[in-house]
């Protein structure tokens, strides 16, 4: 199961430094063949430390196919492969829409195994420890802490439009509707939570003093020092081969 329901050993700072290290080479990779070996490796660590489950949600992976398909109908660089009436396959086209979306996939996929694997107490936790101020460290947390709330939210705006007799299907003129049918109601049940919360926060005497009790105090063990120098240099070390011997279509196939 996830481990957002138990404490992480690893410190949520060391987990975020990781996250924001490897984002930063997925996206200047610029070969074909190391990233989807990032996005192989992001969706076996998913498949391990976030508890089995799906790693890539439907609608993340949909976006990904239309990226790769805008790509192949629409660029038109390289060596021509085939050709269906007027629009060719090249290439280039496929090269570039295997890059973008699996860049895009990775990025989801390493986003989705950190949130499955820390807890938004903890990691408000983990940066006060680090030095950062109690306003700062809050808010990545809240973040975290809201965007369930606010898809079960949806959820519910959505189910009662429907007992109203919108129609949700997902044609074009569907999914228009019912963004514009929704928005609203989500912008109102947002500003309402906010203004709950910021009462909350004010009664409590959030911000009042400079320091702040923590119930875990999280420390950099050398097991953190361990981890994060292994993946980010593991990072690095693909980086440094996409320069130096890039692997291309031809290589794939």
């Amino acid at each position: 199961m996830p481990l957002d329901n138990r404490p992480s050993r690893m410190n949520p700072v060391t987990k975020l430094a990781v996250l924001v290290s490897l984002s930063v080479v997925v996206l200047l990779l610029s070969s074909e063949a190391y990233v989807l070996i990032f996005l192989i490796a992001a969706l076996i660590a998913e498949r391990i430390f976030g508890g089995g489950r799906r790693a890539i949600v439907r609608g993340a992976t949909m976006f990904a196919i239309a990226i790769f398909v805008a790509q192949v109908l629409f660029n038109h660089s390289g060596e021509e492969l085939a050709r269906l009436w007027i629009i060719g396959v090249t290439t280039g086209g496929i090269a570039w829409g295997i890059i973008i979306a699996g860049k895009f996939l990775t990025l989801i996929t390493m986003s989705k195994t950190f949130v499955s694997t820390t807890r938004a107490s903890d990691l408000s936790a983990a940066l006060t420890s680090a030095g950062l101020s109690n306003r700062a460290a809050f808010m990545p947390a809240l973040a975290m802490r809201y965007v369930p709330v606010f898809q079960l939210e949806l959820a519910t705006v959505r189910e009662a439009q429907a007992t109203r007799g919108m129609r949700l299907d997902k044609s074009i003129r569907g999914i228009i509707r019912s963004v514009r049918y929704t928005t609203l109601p989500m912008l109102y049940v947002a500003l309402s939570k906010v203004n709950t919360l910021a009462s909350s926060m004010v009664g409590r005497g959030f911000g009042a003093f400079r320091t702040r009790t923590l119930l875990r105090a999280w420390r950099m063990t050398s097991w953190d020092v361990a981890v994060a120098v292994v993946v980010i240099a593991l990072g690095v070390v693909l980086f440094f081969l996409n320069s130096w011997a890039p692997l291309g279509l031809a290589d794939l196939l």
